[in-house]
Parts: structure tokens; sequence; C-alpha cells
């Protein structure tokens, strides 16, 4: 997730919900809360990936990359919060206060039925990380003052929606993103539906709601093609613990 507001998008959002994983979120997110993760393993071991990626709006998790670490030799990390930048650089520099990611590193590697050292797979993706960027996915570049040559594939996880304070600005921040990927190059994209906040270390982060349709029309009339999506809906319940999210939306496309 990516940032927003007074939210504490640092180590205390890590701490909060990936120290545990804690059962509020899970509670509200319902299926889709585990199957976000499981997603990028099934995209990454499933096809044939290589060469350059960057992540929008990586926040300051690393979950989303860990598969994508076996199969490209550069990764750029971005994201608006300096917070956020500041604990995966952290972590590559292995600092003694850098958040543990280790029990995520070892659900992906049985994942994969691998029999790799938890230490070897985070080397391979503290060598591929090669900058962690400022990215503001409302500019026309959004990695300003920085430019990049396009990306083989783009990795954005729940960040279009709450950076973006209305429909017509998210319109143009998927416009934005998109110049960031060579043509013919893949999004693996996962996004909340419905949801209007999440509480994250006692401060609340406004969400723009959005349907799947939107989303899906969004992307295809920013020039993204073969959009293959997979949606969970979140449980009925009468009270929201962390998010009203309605469902979670993953989906992969090529830009044309």
């Amino acid at each position: 997730m990516t940032t927003g507001g007074t939210v504490p998008w640092g180590r205390e959002y890590l701490n909060e919900v990936f120290g545990t994983f804690e059962e509020g979120i899970v509670d509200d997110e319902g299926e889709g809360s585990m199957k976000s993760m499981e997603f990028f393993h099934d995209v990454f071991s499933g096809g044939s990936y290589g060469g350059r990626l960057i992540d929008v709006g990586s926040g300051s998790t690393l979950y989303q990359v860990i598969s994508a670490s076996m199969f490209f030799s550069e990764i750029v990390c971005s994201d608006y919060s300096q917070a956020a930048r500041a604990e995966i650089e952290k972590w590559l520099k292995k600092d003694k206060g850098a958040f543990d990611w280790t029990s995520y590193f070892q659900y992906f590697i049985e994942l994969e039925g691998s029999s790799e050292k938890i230490e070897d797979r985070e080397q391979k993706l503290r060598q591929a990380i090669n900058a962690v960027v400022h990215c503001d996915v409302l500019q026309p570049n959004p990695t300003h003052p920085l430019t990049f040559d396009p990306f083989d594939v783009m990795v954005s996880a729940y960040c279009l929606e709450v950076a973006s304070p209305d429909r017509e600005a998210y319109v143009k921040a998927v416009a934005n993103i998109s110049t960031l990927l060579k043509p013919g190059g893949t999004i693996v994209f996962e996004s909340y539906i419905g949801a209007t906040f999440a509480v994250i270390g006692g401060a609340k982060a406004k969400i723009l709601p959005v349907e799947v349709d939107f989303v899906v029309q969004t992307f295809k009339d920013a020039g993204f093609s073969d959009i293959k999506t997979v949606y969970y809906p979140s449980p009925d319940r009468d009270e929201y613990k962390v998010t009203d999210v309605k469902g979670m939306l993953f989906f992969t496309a090529k830009k044309m």
C-alpha cells in the first residue's frame, strides 16, 4: 500500500500490518488478503519474465517483489513517502533496525517448492534493487526529477486509489504511470475496490472508492489490453475494523 494523508506509512505501518499480519486487516479484506501475495507468485512463476521492473507505490514493503527477484536483473522501488522509502533503504543496507521480512521470504520460497536458503533469496533481491526513488503518480513524469528508460514490467499495489483525490486524478495517474512502461510491457496491478478509508496507527487514510468496471475501463482507455482479472469480494460485516473495503481486484495487462 502506498502513502496518503498523515498516515504513518513507515515503520509503524510495517509493525502494525506486517509484524503479525493484523487480524483486523484479514477480517476486513477476507480471502483476498493472503491471495494478494500469492498473486505475485502465480504471475511471475507462470510467465516468461526478465529485464527491468519498476514498483510504483512500493510503500515500505517488499513482499510484492520477492518473487520478481528470481527473474529481474534490475528493480526500482518508488514511493511518495520519504519515511516509507527509508524503511526499504534500511533493509537494503542490512541496518540492525530494519524490518524483518524473513517469514515472508520463507513463505514465497515454500510457494515455489524451492529449497533455496532464505539468506540467498534475500541477497538476490538486494542485488536486484538498484534504486529507491521518490514517486508521485499525479505528475506526468512520476519519478521526476529522475527519468528512466521505459521498463519491461511494472508492479503497483494499492497505490492509485490512495494517491488519487478523485476519479479525474485517477484517470490521469493511470496515464502517467503508463509512460514508465515500454510498449508490449506488462503491468501487475492490485487494488482495493469500494474502500473509502483505512485506519493505520490510529490515523485514517482517505481512499478513493472505485469499482472493477471503472478500473478496467480506465486502463483500457490508457492503452492497455489483454487484461486478465481476478476479484475477491470482502466478507459482509456489521462493522469495519481497519477498512470498509468491498473487495480486492488483481490483474495483469499489456501496454499496447
